[in-house]
């Protein structure tokens, strides 16, 4: 039986006791812990090891770590997605976090529906995120933002950039194999003609997914499939 994970967004060493957050106290009591019970933790940016349910108390659970901590390496390849914001992006970003992304930025463009910026959906996200690592596995949780395509479009450095664009030539399954990549997903509707320029000018290249015709929630996951299977990804 695998035992249950709980992300802790502290640093913890070798040989000493942490009390959990009330979130993943509450969440371990879900599970009817007892003391003697394993119990996997991260920190989220790839540390992670094992620990004994030492003390449980109404409302507190002190684990005693047991094994040698292991920081993993960061997840490869290097994947920062950026989607217009729509309304179901808590399944973006459920199954982005899933899917290794490195970074996830909810965009707004000139064609978004919901264009307000708030910090409390950044806030909800990153537990979406947290809670998506806990159940597959992954020891790295990737970043969160949200801000507008040019202001994210201007922050991109690294070589290999594009977009997807249905009228593109480029198959986004011939994309040579790379170690980091910036790819941007517009709404339903598409870029408008200025965005497009604007990437274009960015140095960013149009890509298609062939003749799939996929909601903007769930073009993520596919995406990143593709991306990770034609990358080698590990």
């Amino acid at each position: 039986m695998r035992i249950p994970r709980i992300y802790y967004p502290h640093d913890f060493k070798e040989n000493s006791k942490v009390d959990l957050t009330a979130k993943a106290f509450n969440h371990l009591k879900v599970l009817k812990l007892k003391i003697g019970n394993k119990v996997e933790i991260f920190n989220g940016i790839g540390k992670v090891t094992v620990g004994v349910v030492e003390n449980l108390g109404r409302d507190t659970l002190t684990l005693r770590l047991l094994e040698k901590i292991t920081q993993e390496k960061e997840i490869s390849p290097e994947i920062n997605l950026g989607v217009s914001n729509i309304r179901n992006f808590d399944k973006v970003v459920k199954d982005s976090s899933q899917m290794g992304v490195t970074s996830l930025t909810s965009l707004m463009t000139s064609r978004t529906k919901l264009r307000n910026l708030k910090e409390e959906k950044v806030a909800r996200w990153n537990l979406i995120s947290s809670s998506s690592c806990e159940q597959s596995g992954l020891n790295w949780i990737p970043k969160i933002s949200q801000m507008k395509l040019e202001d994210w479009v201007e922050s991109s450095n690294n070589q290999f950039k594009y977009f997807l664009d249905p009228k593109a030539k480029l198959y986004i399954g011939n994309i040579k194999e790379f170690s980091a990549i910036d790819l941007v997903i517009g709404p339903e509707g598409g870029f408008s003609s200025d965005e497009e320029s604007f990437l274009k000018q960015k140095n960013f290249v149009g890509v298609n997914c062939g003749d799939l015709i996929i909601k903007t929630e769930s073009m993520p996951i596919v995406v990143l499939s593709m991306l990770k299977v034609l990358n080698g990804a590990n």
